[in-house]
């Protein structure tokens, strides 16, 4: 995909383009027309010689000047006319046959109404174009409690394994690197729907140019090497975004049970006791329940702005208030024939078939455990006249197995690991015949979940690899139950026979699989694989609730 003009002896100029590429159903529309419509600016023809069909369009720019202006004119107390500036932003937008393409200088992709372009344009044509070991830096979107992002750069042209990526939750935003053979470009770049590049170029081998992007975008070469960024796309695109909120709303208005609320952060679960919601408010229960959201509904007026203005409130024992808004809140799976979309943390993602498959299949792997635990309580207390509905906290329903099942109690006892920033529990509950029981309630939603998967796998990684870590382990033991420490001998320390045993409370074993949030199985089953592969059992139990006696 080559053209001819490239290989001329003159020297052409170099410049360093942004390209975005218009979609298919709107590429005959007025150019003027992919414009903001706030957009002030002056607009040119293309000179006739080059006959390319297409409009240059001029950001209108004041002087102005920067804010600590005022400040510096202050300090020497005269104008100083050197600090105002204008800032350069131009658009040029050129139609062929077959495409049309925006290319944008200084600031002027703020220009653009981005409703009109290819949404994967730049990542995707920088991972066809890329020489796969040559990457600088990657923009990385991660999933978890929280999203999170991440910017990380090499200090020399790399390979993707340098970066860290954990292709189960990374969502690859933006990429930076060289071309491989056969790409006549230089520095390239793609995040989104922008892909930048460097060029030697005459101006009448634009509509080449043009076509020779929209091939490179046009193909699926990535899959060799980046196939997996096909794993978690999130959604930007405003129309997609659009459907996908309807299907909430449809949900909702049913009171579907596939509507799961949830708190869209990490938080300390101890020192939380209670939840309600906008129209309840003084109604708090000690979980989430999205029954009790719906209790107050009302269904005729449900819509995206209703859910946005809702609340979710949060009670802690020091008596704090925090509140989360319910579309943020929310957790819903909507399914195609072909596609899983997840809204989570306010955002959308679709997930690839394949990989929601592969998810299940290592979770229908993981095996439920057959120690005994006993239900988690609850009851209902009347405080200042309020009815308040409680449930166990963790550390009171530890210390209770414990005590039914003649477990030993290791919950908050903390030991020092210099592989680690904070010290870490062993595990909460241990038994004599080397099951490590690790707690936490399904209350907390995904955040708390992926705490409990993350726990459980770094104690039991550092007990493996660390001999400082078991030296402190088996004094922590010794207290705990002389003899106890020998379960975990200082030198010769093997995973073989050792299980680790997840415990979710308030959800029973038999549903428990099925109502894991999405990105909850996927970090159960990254900690399984993680185990496992070190020789470790991994297993899971669900406690159901019942009324204090």
């Amino acid at each position: 995909m080559e053209y001819s003009a490239m290989d001329s002896d003159e020297k052409k100029p170099y410049l360093f383009l942004n390209s975005f590429l218009v979609k298919d159903e709107y590429k005959d529309l007025n150019v003027s027309e992919f414009l903001k419509s706030t957009a002030q600016v002056s607009s040119y023809d293309i000179d006739t010689q080059h006959e390319l069909e297409g409009r240059l369009f001029v950001k209108n720019s004041a002087e102005k000047k920067p804010k600590w202006a005022t400040f510096a004119e202050e300090v020497t107390g005269v104008d100083l006319d050197e600090l105002s500036n204008r800032s350069s932003s131009a658009l040029l937008i050129i139609k062929t046959p077959e495409n049309t393409m925006a290319f944008t200088f200084g600031y002027g992709r703020f220009l653009l109404d981005t409703k009109y372009f290819v949404h994967d344009f730049g990542i995707k044509t920088a991972l066809n174009t890329l020489k796969h070991d040559s990457l600088r830096s990657v923009d990385l979107f991660t999933l978890d409690d929280q999203a999170v992002q991440k910017k990380s750069q090499a200090a020399r042209e790399s390979g993707v394994g340098v970066f860290g990526i954990d292709i189960s939750k990374d969502v690859l935003r933006a990429v930076t690197g060289s071309p491989k053979s056969g790409v006549n470009l230089k520095s390239i770049s793609g995040g989104d729907s922008v892909f930048s590049f460097g060029i030697e170029l005459n101006i009448d081998e634009m509509s080449d140019l043009i076509s020779t992007l929209a091939g490179y975008y046009d193909n699926d070469s990535y899959k060799g090497e980046f196939s997996w960024v096909d794993n978690i796309r999130k959604i930007k695109e405003s129309s997609e975004i659009s459907v996908l909120d309807n299907h909430l709303i449809t949900a909702l208005k049913a009171k579907s049970s596939d509507v799961c609320i949830t708190i869209p952060e990490m938080a300390d679960w101890d020192s939380i006791w209670g939840f309600s919601f906008t129209r309840s408010k003084n109604t708090i229960n000690p979980t989430i329940e999205t029954n009790d959201y719906y209790a107050n509904l009302d269904v005729a007026a449900v819509s995206l702005e209703s859910i946005k203005r809702d609340r979710l409130f949060v009670y802690d024992v020091h008596e704090n208030e925090t509140e989360h808004q319910i579309y943020k809140s929310i957790y819903f799976e909507h399914k195609t024939s072909d596609k899983v979309y997840v809204l989570f943390a306010g955002a959308w993602y679709e997930i690839a078939t394949d990989f929601m498959a592969r998810v299940n299949t290592t979770l229908s792997q993981i095996t439920i455990s057959s120690l005994p635990f006993p239900e988690v309580y609850t009851w209902s207390e009347v405080v200042d006249g309020k009815t308040k509905d409680k449930i166990e906290t963790e550390g009171d329903y530890n210390e209770r197995a414990a005590n039914t099942h003649s477990y030993h109690l290791l919950d908050k006892k903390l030991i020092k690991s210099n592989r680690t920033t904070t010290s870490i529990e062993l595990c909460d509950l241990m038994t004599a015949n080397n099951q490590y029981i690790h707690v936490k309630h399904r209350k907390g939603g995904s955040a708390g979940l992926s705490h409990l998967f993350a726990q459980g796998s770094v104690s039991a990684e550092i007990l493996l690899g660390d001999k400082e870590f078991r030296k402190a382990t088996r004094k922590v033991l010794k207290r705990v139950c002389n003899g106890l420490q020998n379960a975990v001998p200082l030198d010769s320390f093997k995973s073989d026979g050792v299980e680790v045993v997840f415990v979710i409370l308030g959800e029973d074993s038999s549903t428990l699989k099925d109502n894991l949030p999405f990105f909850s199985k996927v970090n159960l089953t990254k900690a399984f694989e993680s185990l496992s592969q070190r020789g470790f059992d991994v297993q899971i139990a669900g406690v159901g609730t019942l009324p204090k006696p």
